[in-house]
C-alpha cells in the first residue's frame, strides 16, 4: 500500500468524526515526512464532539464552550500516523 493510500486510510476516521462535529479535514500534500492537511474547524463545543470522544484527547482544550483549535486535531493525527506510517515526521496544517 501506498503513504498516501495508507495517510487516507487514517484520515477517513477522522474525517467521520470531524464531520459529526461539523467540520472536516483532507490530504493536501505528502513532502518529505510532511503530511500537509486542511482542516474545517469544528462548529460544536467540546463538551459534545465526538472527535475528542473518539480519539480520546482534549489535548490544548481548557473548557468546554470552545471548538476544537485546528493544532489539536493535527498534533492528534500526527501522533497516530508517526506511530503507524514510517517516514512520517510531522502533520503541518494549510489553508
Amino acid at each position: 500500500m501506498e503513504v498516501d493510500e495508507s495517510i487516507n486510510e487514517i484520515l477517513a476516521g477522522f474525517r467521520k468524526s470531524l464531520q459529526e462535529d461539523g467540520g472536516d479535514i483532507e490530504l493536501a500534500d505528502v513532502k518529505d515526512g510532511v503530511v500537509k492537511v486542511k482542516i474545517t474547524r469544528t462548529t460544536v463545543p467540546v463538551s459534545f464532539s465526538q472527535f475528542l470522544r473518539d480519539h480520546k484527547t482534549r489535548q490544548g482544550i481548557g473548557c468546554g464552550g470552545c471548538r476544537i483549535p485546528a493544532s489539536t486535531i493535527a498534533a492528534v493525527l500526527e501522533a497516530e500516523l508517526k506511530q503507524k506510517i514510517p517516514g512520517i515526521t510531522k502533520v503541518e496544517v494549510v489553508k
